[in-house]
């Protein structure tokens, strides 16, 4: 089933479902450890991981600014027949793990590394199950490999 990404309703529901899983899994590990960072590190990684579009955004635009033309998601990303979003691949649960776990180690932080593979597991969770695509469309080198093209992305 395909849904229109430009649907303004949508569009804002599904901001607000990635929002609302990233806090149900922050405050699950601020009731457990009580450590302020952790509720960053989960909105980082679960909620603004979406900051990635801007760079379809931009390399369809350039570096001109129109929130009604970011909000048409279709304009660039048809437009181009591209799509990029480089912070989206489930190649990337590993190495956000590692980094957590380093970080967490050094700055003394538990569980920094489940807090950010869970958050960003949710938002990947929810992407792919609210938008018609190839099965490989979410990691990232199924796109570099096919060119970041569209019509690879939508299964063409």
């Amino acid at each position: 089933m395909f849904v229109d990404v430009n649907a303004k309703d949508y569009l804002l529901l599904h901001e607000f479902i990635h929002f609302f899983l990233t806090s149900l899994v922050a405050i699950f590990f601020w009731l457990k450890f009580k450590d302020k960072r952790l509720i960053l590190a989960a909105f980082l990684f679960g909620f603004l991981i979406d900051i990635d579009h801007w760079f379809d955004y931009f390399s369809y635009f350039g570096p001109a600014i129109n929130f009604k033309n970011f909000f048409n998601v279709t304009t660039y990303v048809h437009g181009s027949g591209k799509t990029f979003i480089p912070l989206h691949g489930w190649e990337y649960l590993v190495v956000f793990w590692l980094i957590g776990k380093y970080i967490g180690k050094r700055f003394k932080i538990k569980s920094l590394e489940w807090a950010i593979v869970l958050t960003y597991l949710a938002h990947l969770l929810w992407d792919n199950f609210s938008f018609s695509h190839h099965p490989l469309a979410y990691f990232f080198t199924y796109r570099f490999f096919n060119n970041f093209s569209l019509k690879s992305f939508n299964g063409l």
